[in-house]
């Protein structure tokens, strides 16, 4: 199991973390529009000479904070950066942990599985499929996608022939044997290759930071559906990973923005004048002379 998609906001000042998250790359290239449409002012993509776009790189947002995302066969290396670089100094925002079979019939069998979690938890179950052209590839949702946990159950050897097609006039999926599962390198029948993921998305400080450390065996304890689908499916034994969610006041929150953006000035500060009440003292006396001032 591994992860397929990995985002978070991470405590870096802009041009270290652009530096850092480059290493997994060779160039950098603007893309100032995905980064509006998520709300940030600039965007670079990391491109890899042999890979492609292999991690995305916001700032300009979301209190001063850098936000980068990572997908697909990329997502390994970047998890790996991510926390070996900034280990407790991000936070995970959407973690995917996917599960992928190689099994005739695979589809069918976890669908069946899929469906009787759906009906004990009360959840959605939609599919998506073309019913004149089986190569087109399946897919199966569990729960809403607007939910902060939704399952996908997908045909990924299909989806993998099809990208063929553009490279090939005249090209059809079935005209495969066989397919290289890009994770595993192994070769494997497209009709046979089956993915299971879980797409979370956690909610709160407390959460994300659990989720920062989490494996992706251990994203499947996030929620008590996904910990059922987990055992029956895939025959983890895990145990449910159980997070104390607390209300944050928007004052507290942005506090402890404040704490995070100016937590070496402030430490400073409490070296300079001796101890933390004084420089409570400190900040209550400037915002004093401020409001003074503006009377």
């Amino acid at each position: 199991m591994r992860f397929d998609w990995y985002q978070a906001t991470i405590w870096d000042n802009n041009t270290h973390a652009i530096e850092t998250i480059a290493k997994l790359g060779h160039e950098l290239r603007d893309c100032d529009g995905l980064a509006r449409a998520y709300r940030y002012n600039q965007g670079w993509q990391v491109l890899h000479k042999d890979l492609g776009a292999v991690a995305t790189i916001l700032v300009g947002g979301n209190g001063g904070n850098v936000h980068a995302f990572a997908s697909s066969d990329a997502t390994d290396a970047f998890v790996d950066l991510v926390r070996t670089e900034y280990e407790g100094k991000h936070l995970v925002t959407r973690m995917d942990a996917a599960q992928d079979f190689n099994e005739a019939g695979a589809f069918m069998k976890l669908r069946r599985t899929c469906k009787r979690v759906a009906v004990a938890h009360r959840l959605g179950f939609q599919r998506i499929q073309d019913n004149l052209n089986p190569e087109a590839g399946r897919t199966q949702y569990i729960g809403s996608k607007k939910s902060d946990h939704f399952g996908r159950l997908y045909e990924k050897g299909w989806e993998q022939a099809n990208k063929c097609k553009p490279l090939f006039p005249g090209f059809k999926p079935g005209m495969l044997q066989s397919i290289t599962n890009t994770v595993t390198g192994e070769q494997v029948k497209p009709a046979d290759w089956v993915r299971l993921e879980l797409q979370v998305r956690p909610q709160g400080e407390e959460a994300r930071r659990v989720a920062s450390s989490a494996t992706p065996e251990q994203a499947w304890g996030f929620t008590a559906w996904s910990h059922e689908l987990a055992k029956e499916a895939m025959a983890i034994d895990l145990e449910r990973i159980y997070i104390r969610t607390k209300k944050v006041s928007k004052d507290e929150e942005a506090m402890r923005w404040m704490c995070k953006q100016y937590g070496g000035m402030l430490s400073r500060t409490q070296s300079d004048l001796g101890d933390w009440a004084c420089v409570g003292l400190e900040i209550g006396k400037i915002i004093k002379e401020q409001a003074s001032r503006c009377a």
